[in-house]
């Protein structure tokens, strides 16, 4: 597992965080799969999928959820990773929609362990926080690049899960926000970590 956690590391580096130091003209990364998944009722939810080299739906990889927009503009296959953008933080989407949309992705790919990984990027990091909470057996990890959870009862609800938190020095307040939320998990005794990036941020 801590393995899985450095080479994430370099995977949010390289892929998610150099771009705000970049020019913005940059492609973004082409996804290798996508697909609108239709709901029972109707509803649809767009599933963007970037895919390791040699990918193989049967064999195990540690999967990111990435909610919202976001930028990736470098392809994530090189760190091993699969990484699925999938907007399931929206609040139009239920608990149970949710759930669904997991055991679809638990099809196409298989998810290490039988649980994923879920990233937010600022606002919509709320998003995360509250999904991964309502539903914690299916989740292994929390990154928030920045961000942090908006309910309190969300807090104990994560007890058994990796959380993360991403900031630049640069991020006012949500440095402040992310610094309270990690020192509230590591009074709940939960696996935390916070990383400060040096001159980072857009504040």
């Amino acid at each position: 597992m801590q393995k899985a956690w450095i080479s994430l590391t370099t995977l949010i580096i390289v892929v998610l965080l150099t771009p705000r130091l970049a020019a913005q003209d940059r492609p973004a990364a082409t996804p290798d799969r996508a697909e609108v998944f239709e709901f029972s009722g109707g509803k649809t939810i767009e599933l963007d999928y970037y895919l390791p080299n040699g990918f193989e739906a049967q064999k195990p990889y540690p999967v990111m959820l990435a909610p919202g927009s976001f930028f990736l503009q470098d392809d994530p296959a090189a760190f091993g990773w699969v990484v699925v953008r999938a907007g399931i933080g929206d609040r139009r989407f239920t608990t149970k929609d949710v759930e669904t949309v997991l055991d679809h992705l638990s099809v196409m790919v298989t998810p290490r362990g039988g649980q994923f990984h879920i990233m937010g990027y600022s606002a919509n990091s709320g998003g995360i926080f509250r999904v991964a909470a309502a539903l914690p057996a299916r989740f292994a990890g929390v990154l928030a690049i920045p961000g942090h959870p908006r309910q309190r009862r969300e807090y104990e609800a994560l007890a058994g899960m990796k959380i993360r938190f991403i900031v630049g020095e640069r991020d006012g307040y949500w440095l402040r926000e992310a610094k309270k939320a990690h020192t509230q998990f590591m009074a709940l005794g939960i696996d935390t970590d916070i990383e400060i990036v040096e001159n980072g941020g857009m504040c």
